[in-house]
């Protein structure tokens, strides 16, 4: 992996690192629906727009929700910080 390769992966981990930590903020009823705009968020804006329904998008969702998942494991109450 290139240097430039390796900050891309590196910046692409702390997005998603980062949402899902401001989305385990938020009470837990309200989760599905943060994760939902997130979703749509990356398609619509990170993802070129002839491929919105693009494997990248669900890679994006998929590890947001992943690490969210994680948060809520290691004992983070409905709201609250992560």
């Amino acid at each position: 992996m290139t240097p430039d390769q390796k900050a891309v992966c590196e910046a692409i981990t702390e997005i998603v690192r980062r949402t899902a930590m401001e989305i385990a903020e938020l009470p837990k009823d309200q989760r599905a629906l943060a994760l939902r705009l997130a979703r749509n968020s990356i398609a619509q804006n990170i993802v070129p727009q002839d491929v919105t329904e693009s494997e990248l998008v669900e890679v994006w969702s998929d590890a947001i929700a992943m690490v969210l998942r994680e948060i809520e494991a290691s004992g983070n109450p409905s709201g609250g910080h992560a």
